[in-house]
């Protein structure tokens, strides 16, 4: 059985007009996602701005209520839980988020920092907290002796460093990474990159990963799903998505993943149009007024999520 099971996932936001807030639509930002994450696994997640990525993310955080679906943690629905049930599972969830310096209180020293989810679930002395602490800081590379340092006097990747320091205070069994390099220079991505799968083969984690960077998610992930509009419309092993995408979007996307041979060349998929809005997604596949392969079908009917072989998943009627 998976660590993690995800069915039929959606979250819509109403849209609220006039004096009376009357609803008048919603915004589709997850619909009806479903996917799975094996122990020691790491599945990304990746699809234009806009797609749905860090909602999903979110949901299955719970810091934000998803509308509908189930959400199942060894077996258990998280989403079937009461605050102080989902208290107490949470010390299992735990994130890394994109922005390294405003996701850190500025008003806390970085000790404060990384020991305050072990204060909030764990009765320990406070001299084993600081223990814990220094240990947390050594392990994903920083100096113990800057302990009672403040955000602002460390550098982005540094700050990063103690955040995945905090998300592994509790150790956690899940640990959704919201674009953790995304804000990072090129050099310092590859370290923190490293030391995520460092510390994932160390301590057993999984890691849903969330990205837009084609290469950095071929390069960390098991499995990647792609997302468009708000639903997956394919997943596969990294291996498989890169060599062979079957989608016409993943196609698209994957044509726009630099090359670092200049003997080599890769032919462009530009796609037409803007990607519509969520408030009013057009029927049938949502892909269909950009996708170069459309037919008259794909207008009308909304293709489901199937298994062509070898675990390779994808909805589309080609």
């Amino acid at each position: 059985m998976a660590l993690l099971e995800v069915e039929n996932l959606q979250k819509y936001f109403p849209v609220q007009r006039g004096v009376l807030n009357r609803t008048v639509g919603y915004i589709k930002a997850v619909d009806g996602v479903s996917f799975s994450l094996n122990r020691g696994e790491t599945l990304g997640l990746v699809g234009e701005s806009g797609c749905g990525k860090t909602t999903v993310g979110r949901c299955l955080l719970r810091l934000i209520e998803p509308t509908a679906g189930r959400v199942a943690f060894n077996g258990q629905n998280l989403l079937e839980l009461d605050r102080g049930e989902m208290l107490k599972i949470r010390a299992s969830f735990q994130v890394i988020f994109q922005d390294p310096f405003s996701s850190l209180n500025p008003r806390m020293n970085v000790g404060d920092i990384i020991a305050e989810p072990i204060r909030n679930h764990l009765t320990i002395s406070a001299a084993e907290t600081r223990q814990r602490v220094a240990h947390l800081m050594h392990r994903v590379g920083l100096h113990t002796a800057t302990m009672h340092r403040y955000p602002h006097e460390f550098s982005g990747g540094q700050r990063q460093r103690i955040g995945i320091a905090r998300a592994l205070a509790l150790n956690p069994k899940v640990i959704v990474c919201d674009e953790p390099v995304s804000a990072l220079d090129v050099s310092i991505q590859a370290q923190v990159i490293n030391l995520l799968a460092q510390l994932q083969e160390q301590l057993d984690l999984s890691y849903i990963f969330i990205a837009h960077d084609l290469s950095v998610v071929e390069h960390i992930s098991d499995r990647v799903a792609v997302m468009y509009l708000g639903r997956i419309v394919e997943v596969a092993t990294a291996e498989a998505l890169y060599a062979n995408p079957l989608h016409p979007y993943s196609r698209a996307l994957m044509s726009a993943v630099p090359i670092p041979d200049p003997d080599l060349h890769r032919e462009r998929i530009l796609l037409p149009g803007d990607v519509p809005s969520p408030l009013n997604p057009p029927p049938g596949c949502n892909f269909h007024p950009r996708c170069f392969a459309r037919q008259d079908r794909c207008s009308r009917e909304t293709p489901i999520l199937r298994d062509v072989g070898d675990g390779h998943q994808v909805a589309c009627h080609l």
